[in-house]
């Protein structure tokens, strides 16, 4: 019962933050420009692509377990940035503010010297709180940048970020994968939890930064 009202509730949010995000339109004429962006990480469908066209964030997340007592992750999330790279980037670059940006982040840090960011997620939602540091540069144009979970919860962790110019507007994602111990969340509320945050998460973070 417990597991299944998460699962509500998580639902409940998506939807919501579907109807709360800022729209843009995009011509057809870009979805093959975006569709080569993502080539080295994700082949969005037909119907990711007209999302992404449409200014809707994508998010998809799985998770199963390869052996009795491990689970292996999948969380790929992308949405295009009505400014240009180098000013959205202006305001997302600034991880010690995020816990400012997103209700469910509590804490953030950012090293400059040693370029570690670090941030503690929780909500009644979850079961505990989740802690999570990686090294990465202060973003501030155009680029992918690769990073690795230190410790925590997803340790070993493996991402990139992708931050692409296509035309005037800049193309935002994330791929992650992760393969470790068996965790406390079963597959599919591990999956709905990372989706529903990785779609949410990009969804307020493009708002935030659009002026």
């Amino acid at each position: 019962m417990r597991y299944r009202f998460l699962l509500i509730s998580l639902s409940f949010l998506f939807v919501f933050g579907v109807f709360a995000q800022n729209k843009i339109n995009l011509p057809v004429s870009y979805g093959q420009l975006i569709s080569q962006k993502l080539k080295p990480f994700f082949t969005p469908s037909e119907g990711e692509r007209e999302d992404l066209l449409k200014g809707e964030v994508i998010s998809t997340g799985k998770v199963h377990s390869p052996t009795k007592k491990e689970q292996q992750m999948f969380l790929f999330v992308a949405g295009v940035h009505p400014r240009n790279c180098t000013r959205a980037m202006r305001k997302l670059s600034l991880y010690e503010n995020y816990k400012n940006y997103m209700d469910f982040i509590k804490s953030s840090q950012y090293d400059e010297n040693t370029q570690k960011f670090s941030f503690t997620i929780d909500h009644t939602l979850l079961p505990f709180p989740m802690i999570v540091r990686f090294k990465i540069p202060r973003i501030t144009k155009e680029g992918t940048y690769p990073f690795v979970f230190e410790d925590g919860f997803l340790k070993d962790l493996k991402g990139t970020v992708i931050v692409q110019e296509v035309g005037k507007f800049c193309l935002l994602g994330l791929k992650t994968d992760w393969r470790g111990p068996e965790t406390p969340l079963p597959n599919i509320i591990f999956a709905t939890f990372i989706q529903t945050v990785g779609k949410l998460g990009l969804e307020h973070l493009i708002r935030v930064s659009v002026f």
